[in-house]
């Protein structure tokens, strides 16, 4: 939920940014250079909303695979109990495990590739 928070924090202060940029551009401006303003903001927003989308994807993803592990890992523990151990759910609790593992590697690595991108611009900047 904190990274829903976090996205909606990134859109806002991107509107704030836009708005501030105008601001600083007046009312004396050119109309080509405020469209240029508006137009990257509007790229930044939308790279922002997709952002969002996929993450909220991979989290729907992983929830699903988490819930799918839950019910294979307890499928396993109660045939286990019974002394009915059955190579069947065995398999089908790794192969749960293995995809909730996927699933957590996808969503670390869009995390990291949202650092460098908020990161890329700073160093151009700087460099």
């Amino acid at each position: 939920m904190s990274d829903m928070s976090e996205l909606e924090s990134r859109i806002l202060s991107a509107l704030d940014r836009t708005e501030r940029a105008l601001d600083r551009i007046g009312p004396d401006a050119k109309v080509e250079s405020r469209d240029v303003v508006i137009e990257g903001s509007e790229a930044d927003l939308t790279g922002l909303q997709e952002a969002l989308r996929t993450r909220d994807a991979l989290l729907q993803q992983m929830r699903a695979v988490n819930r799918h592990l839950r019910e294979s890992s307890a499928a396993l523990r109660a045939a286990n109990a019974q002394g009915q151990a059955q190579p069947d759910l065995l398999n089908f609790a790794l192969e749960g495990e293995l995809a909730g593992l996927r699933a957590t590697r996808d969503v670390e690595k869009m995390e990291i590739e949202e650092v460098l991108a908020t990161l890329e611009p700073v160093l151009k900047e700087a460099g």
